[in-house]
């Protein structure tokens, strides 16, 4: 599980070294500060709007590859149909003829 792209053993390095540079009592209140910053972020409408847009933005190329059905199998049968000749009718050439490449 990653949070914010980190792992958890980057996570647990983060903390203890907080730990060390604020110390016990120090770590509390700047969490609770944290916290509180936070929330507030959290309600703020244009925070908001901001990963409303991220999402969309991210979720942009998915959305994209379904509207075009790309991301649809490709019927076969039906794509032998449409050619101009079928790979199964082959093409007679006489021998000494020249296919021309178009």
């Amino acid at each position: 599980m990653e949070f914010f792209n980190l792992g958890w053993s980057e996570i647990l390095l983060i903390f203890t070294l907080a730990f060390i540079v604020l110390g016990p009592d120090r770590i509390k209140k700047f969490g609770g500060e944290l916290g509180g910053f936070l929330r507030k972020l959290s309600k703020d409408g244009l925070f908001r709007e901001v990963v409303q847009t991220t999402d969309e933005l991210r979720n942009y190329p998915r959305k994209i590859l379904n509207e075009a059905m790309l991301d649809q199998p490709v019927m076969y049968d039906q794509a032998e149909k449409s050619m101009l000749h079928s790979p199964k009718e082959g093409i007679d050439i006489e021998p000494g003829e020249e296919q021309v490449q178009g």
